[in-house]
């Protein structure tokens, strides 16, 4: 059940995400034809799509997790082994999940250090840095979850790929199978 609730809120802030790319995309179109027609462009559109660059890159980070669909080095795992790829997605998920929660902890206590301090980003609107950052510890604290998650399931399918080695021998041996079926 628990795991259901992470899905549903890894997709709802992957979806948020969206819409972020679409204000990025409708926002700087509206900024050229504005300039394009002699209109006074918003002053507030470079800011507010940089932090928008920074919020889709957070919440999207665990949606692309999950499908496997970040950054890997395919050059590297193509190569190996079928049966030694489990071993290296436990690795891999391990310490995806340490070093996430790593930069969460961290990315918490400075954005909760800029919030005490009341930081403000003074540019053409001032937004208090807190608002800014906070992304960061709930993007990182989503991946650890799904790293959590992958490395849980790289533990069953390493635990599957051992039973099967281990059951494999006796079903291939007619030796094993006719002693075990005389007894």
């Amino acid at each position: 059940m628990l795991v259901k609730v992470l899905e549903r809120i890894i997709a709802a802030l992957a979806f948020v995400s969206g819409l972020l790319l679409l204000f990025i995309t409708f926002s700087i179109s509206y900024t050229i034809l504005a300039r394009f027609v002699d209109f006074p462009s918003p002053v507030w559109v470079v800011q507010f799509n940089e932090y928008a660059l920074l919020w889709i890159t957070f919440l999207g980070a665990a949606w692309l997790l999950k499908r496997g669909k970040h950054v890997s080095i395919d050059l590297l795992t193509s190569q190996l082994n079928p049966r030694r790829r489990p071993v290296l997605d436990l690795m891999h998920s391990a310490m995806g999940f340490g070093l996430c929660g790593v930069l969460f902890w961290y990315a918490a206590r400075v954005t909760w250090g800029q919030f005490q301090r009341g930081v403000v980003d003074v540019q053409a609107v001032d937004v208090p840095k807190c608002l800014v950052l906070m992304v960061i510890p709930v993007g990182f604290l989503l991946l650890d979850a799904q790293f959590l998650l992958n490395l849980l399931g790289a533990l069953r399918k390493l635990r599957g790929a051992e039973q099967d080695r281990e059951e494999a021998p006796e079903a291939r041996d007619p030796e094993t199978n006719a002693k075990g079926a005389s007894l």
